[in-house]
């Protein structure tokens, strides 16, 4: 038997009911509440990436402060090494155009130097040349002091002044020289190659640089302590009886 018509019909719209709850989409508080952990993921995944990012920066600026302290202990080491006297003098002192010295204090040395590199083609220049190394304020900082490098090319009779000055390590703490005396064999803080009172006509064994810059990890000071000796210890004298 064929159910009644009217049972069926009910039968249909339960059906249809029962097919369109399944395909129902979702709510609003559905959609804030997925908005809301999308969020909270997009925001971890950020700082996830920025503190990443950040940590990236600080050890590639630290590198970058070990590699420019290495670099400029290395070169100070190389220059002071070919440090010279020369004993040639003119007969009269009018006649006096050059004068060597090697004179130091704790924060400052200036000396002779085969150390010149000549960078223009067909320059008059030689490897001679007159440097200085000293600590100095910066002109736009005067809190920051930096290392200062002096060169001047052609030397002449005035050690010690002229020349360009440059910056060579900025933002550092401690600049410290200290020279080995070879006849009493102590280290010292000063060298006078030009005084009587001093160590007249003479250079220094050894000297001992410490650099201490500033900007290291979490803050803390980068140390660099290095010894380098003078390869040319007497003062030159060829041609002289």
């Amino acid at each position: 038997m064929r159910a009644p018509l009217g049972s069926r019909t009910a039968s249909l719209a339960r059906a249809r009911a029962r097919s369109r709850s399944g395909q129902r989409g979702l709510t609003l508080i559905e959609v804030l509440i997925a908005i809301a952990v999308l969020a909270m993921i997009s925001v971890l995944i950020y700082s996830a990436f920025s503190t990443i990012t950040r940590g990236k920066g600080n050890a590639e600026a630290y590198a970058e402060r070990y590699r420019l302290a290495r670099i400029a202990t290395t070169r100070m080491s190389r220059e002071l090494s070919e440090a010279y006297l020369s004993a040639h003098m003119a007969p009269t002192p009018a006649l006096v155009t050059r004068t060597t010295a090697f004179t130091g204090v704790s924060r400052r040395v200036d000396f002779n130097a085969f150390a010149h590199r000549r960078v223009v083609k067909d320059a008059h220049e030689s490897d001679q040349c007159e440097l200085s190394y000293f600590v100095g304020q910066n002109a736009k900082k005067p809190q920051q002091l930096d290392l200062l490098r002096r060169e001047q090319v052609i030397p002449d009779d005035q050690p010690g002044k002229g020349g360009v000055v440059q910056i060579f390590v900025d933002d550092i703490d401690t600049f410290e020289l200290k020279y080995l005396d070879p006849l009493s064999g102590l280290w010292t803080d000063q060298w006078d190659s030009t005084s009587a009172a001093g160590q007249l006509g003479r250079l220094p064994m050894q000297v001992e640089i410490t650099l201490i810059m500033k900007g290291g990890p979490a803050g803390s000071p980068i140390r660099l302590r290095t010894k380098t000796s003078i390869m040319m210890p007497l003062p030159l004298a060829f041609a002289l009886k």
